[in-house]
């Protein structure tokens, strides 16, 4: 029997070695600093943030600067040609040319506005990224203390069967026990052990879960002093839904898609008006020829010829298509439709938000119902071991029955547990649906 108590002792104090106790507050500072997909998202904000100039929507001019040097060596032996024999000929030369779009139908605001969007989009992502973790971490915490809380209840069943156990070893000595209720005894001890060994690992599990929601060292092993407990609130439904209608990310995240293809449709449209662009180039080029042949008149070497070019021009263009086979009008009609699809997706999304949470708060208050019976029943149950085991000191009651009713007790407790988890869970549930989590925490 000493086995068992040696192996519950080892568990135990591998989950009371932690010196740092971790609260829900740390936990949710340690997940949003160590998370891998929020520094991935700040990473796309940064980019969406460096990409929102005036530049890249079109509004800037553009300058290019180009340069050349060419050579060429000809040796011409055509009878025909006018110059015969062989002669150099190259240039240096370069030259900048600018392009600045004036006007393009009002797609180059759209352009920024799009950025705009996108650098929100981004920051909308990491909200949402931010919102499904916390409620990641609030469950998981609350599920090490949920765990924690079935262990204690099961070492102090553990603890009153060792007490029970002791007292009939007592009895036996003074020759006023048997047997039969020492083995019925011995058989809940051994039972109750291997419970409470199976619950540490269950303990040890959920925290390892937690450790890696939070993306911390598995070999950390903190303490959880928090007790399981909640203060019961009055849900105001008009108040949640309206919060929701403005806070839910899902629809924030269908807002965003619609206003996108809002402007998908502005440049659509677009597309129908003339572009008007200015343009203007400066050259210069430095030529240079050599012919490798004796002037026939003078019967000296032709010189090296040198030349030069200063070029300029500044050019106004307006382009208008005309006629495209009616494409530009299809695009225009495909992309009002894209935006009846998204306002039905929007109302579809929130019929369905709104039906979850109806059903999340229907199920809140009846977890809080199903708490004050659990309250009601476990002190019934208590009440009950305890005249139980008065009973069965004076003998009126069998180990059995005693048994019974410690299991009872076992249960009352289990149910009182689980419905205050299952009550916070259902409010994270809540929080998040409504797109307060962030908020409240």
């Amino acid at each position: 029997m000493k086995i068992y108590y040696i192996i519950i002792s080892f568990f135990l104090s591998l989950t009371l070695s932690a010196q740092e106790n971790l609260s829900l507050e740390k936990a949710l500072a340690l997940g949003l600093e160590n998370n891998f997909d929020i520094k991935i998202a700040d990473i796309d904000i940064q980019i969406a943030e460096n990409s929102n100039t005036w530049a890249r929507a079109g509004k800037s001019p553009t300058i290019d600067l180009q340069g050349s040097f060419n050579n060429n060596l000809v040796r011409d032996n055509n009878p025909a040609s006018f110059l015969q024999g062989t002669y150099y000929n190259g240039s240096l030369a370069v030259s900048a040319n600018a392009n600045w779009v004036l006007y393009n139908g009002g797609r180059i605001q759209l352009n920024k506005e799009q950025l705009m969007l996108a650098v929100d989009q981004q920051k909308l992502n990491k909200s949402t990224g931010i919102n499904s973790l916390f409620r990641s971490i609030y469950q998981g915490y609350y599920e090490v203390i949920f765990q924690k809380e079935q262990l204690e209840v099961l070492n102090q069943v553990f603890a009153l069967s060792k007490d029970r156990l002791a007292y009939e070893n007592a009895k036996r000595d003074y020759g006023a026990s048997n047997s039969f209720n020492l083995i019925q005894f011995e058989s809940a001890v051994m039972a109750d052990s291997n419970t409470v060994i199976s619950q540490i690992q269950s303990v040890e599990i959920a925290k390892r879960n937690l450790y890696q929601i939070l993306d911390i060292d598995r070999s950390v092993n903190y303490k959880f002093g928090e007790r399981l407990s909640i203060n019961p609130e009055d849900i105001d439904e008009e108040k949640l839904k309206e919060i929701m209608s403005e806070e839910n990310y899902t629809l924030k995240s269908l807002e965003m898609i619609a206003a996108l293809n809002r402007l998908n449709t502005g440049i659509a449209k677009a597309s129908t008006k003339p572009v008007i662009s200015l343009s203007g180039s400066l050259g210069f080029a430095e030529n240079g020829f050599k012919f490798f042949a004796d002037n026939p008149q003078t019967g000296e070497a032709f010189p090296f010829q040198e030349s030069n070019r200063y070029t300029g021009n500044l050019s106004a263009i307006i382009s208008y298509n005309l006629y495209d086979g009616g494409v530009r009008n299809d695009n225009i009609e495909n992309a009002k439709l894209v935006e009846q699809l998204d306002n039905l997706s929007i109302l579809q999304a929130k019929v369905e938000i709104n039906n979850q949470l109806d059903i999340l708060i229907d199920n809140y208050k009846n977890q809080l119902q199903i708490l004050a019976i659990a309250d009601k029943q476990i002190t019934l149950a208590r009440k009950n071991l305890e005249m139980t085991e008065e009973k069965f000191k004076a003998g009126q009651v069998t180990s059995i029955d005693f048994r019974n009713i410690q299991n009872q007790y076992l249960n009352s407790a289990f149910t009182k547990v689980g419905a205050i988890y299952t009550t916070l869970t259902t409010k994270s549930e809540i929080d998040f649906l409504v797109g307060t989590f962030v908020r409240n925490n």
